[in-house]
């Protein structure tokens, strides 16, 4: 048991130390061409309090509820089908959708991507710069008249910026229906310190960006002589970012609707991986002690087999935080282990006796 408690009191001092000076992010840690990033949604009933900032700072966000995963695929502008309008250096291209609008007649809108660019001038910044989208079969394009600038560099603490942005979808006779946003953001780096979530502890700038957008939907009526008619609402949104120098999208982040002061949210998700694929799927075999865990990921039971000869099972969070001792039978061929009161996500279980240690990893789902 010593050298457990040794290795954790070495982890809580490293993550004591990691953060001694604030990073500094460029268009480096931005996504670009060919990154596949994934990321973790949670609950955000499992978040806790978001809004707390400060100088070396330490969030942790590490027993949060890990729910359903997705990604974030970016591609260089020459691999999507809009690259012939689309040639800056540095845009890149994030399929949002197959398929927007199918099944209607001759009309269908698909391969929709948002695009983006890192550039240097006029400013140093990773911008939105348009989109694409496929109607029946035709790509066009749509672009920001103004762009918006997502992140301006270099980014440090502390700091303030405060951009204009303007963008309008393609108006054709093919589409009755226009899209036009225009508005401002502004953003703040209140805080830097690190952040550890189930993927882990990371340096990190604490960002909190709001839009104040007027969204405004134009629909074309192919009756006689009928003005279009204009369908215009407010949208302010805000997003509470903990961003890295590894992570390129937010290695944390909380999103949601601002309506005057107040702030609802919608979302919470942690930069992540594919569970599932993150381990073995079946079963996970530590060869040397012929330990075994099993099924994996695990709902509400898991078991352990060939534990004989270890005296203790102890029970910790993927970052390293002890949670609990687990009592089993070192003398049975699997001992069930009931997980039920888990919240969904990795874990991993350590088994020691006078001797040895073995670490196992698991997902709870």
């Amino acid at each position: 048991m010593k050298k457990i408690y040794l290795v954790f009191s070495l982890n809580v001092y490293a993550s004591l130390i990691i953060a001694q000076t604030a990073i500094t992010l460029g268009n480096s840690n931005m996504p670009g061409g060919g990154d596949t990033l994934r990321f973790t949604n949670v609950s955000f009933n499992s978040v806790g309090n978001y809004t707390q900032t400060g100088t070396n700072y330490k969030w942790d966000f590490g027993t949060v509820s890990s729910g359903n995963e997705g990604l974030r695929e970016f591609k260089k502008a020459i691999s999507t089908p809009y690259f012939l309008f689309f040639l800056a250096s540095g845009e890149y291209g994030e399929l949002i959708s197959d398929t927007l609008v199918g099944g209607t007649g001759s009309l269908s809108i698909t391969n929709y991507y948002n695009f983006y660019k890192q550039q240097t001038t006029p400013v140093n910044a990773f911008v939105a710069d348009g989109a694409g989208m496929s109607i029946s079969g035709i790509p066009l394009p749509s672009y920001y008249s103004d762009k918006d600038e997502l992140y301006h560099f270099p980014m440090s603490y502390p700091k303030y910026d405060s951009t204009t942005f303007k963008f309008s979808t393609l108006s054709t006779t093919l589409i009755p229906i226009q899209y036009k946003k225009a508005g401002y953001r502004v953003t703040t780096v209140d805080g830097w310190g690190t952040i550890t979530t189930p993927y882990g502890t990371e340096n990190c700038l604490r960002l909190v960006t709001t839009q104040y957008s007027k969204d405004t939907t134009i629909i074309t009526i192919p009756v006689g002589n009928l003005p279009p008619i204009k369908i215009g609402l407010n949208n302010y949104t805000r997003s509470y970012q903990w961003m890295t120098l590894s992570s390129k999208i937010p290695y944390f982040e909380v999103t949601g609707n601002l309506i005057g002061n107040t702030f609802t949210p919608t979302q919470a998700r942690y930069r992540g991986y594919e569970l599932k694929k993150e381990l073995t799927g079946i079963s996970e075999v530590d060869t040397e002690s012929n330990l075994v865990l099993y099924p994996n990921p695990a709902h509400n039971t898991l078991y352990l087999s060939n534990t004989n000869g270890y005296s203790s099972i102890d029970l910790f969070s993927v970052n390293g935080q002890f949670m609990k001792t687990i009592d089993f039978n070192p003398f049975k061929d699997a001992e069930a282990l009931d997980i039920s009161d888990l919240a969904n996500g990795v874990y991993i279980l350590k088994c020691s006796n006078n001797k040895t240690c073995k670490q196992l990893k698991f997902v709870k789902d």
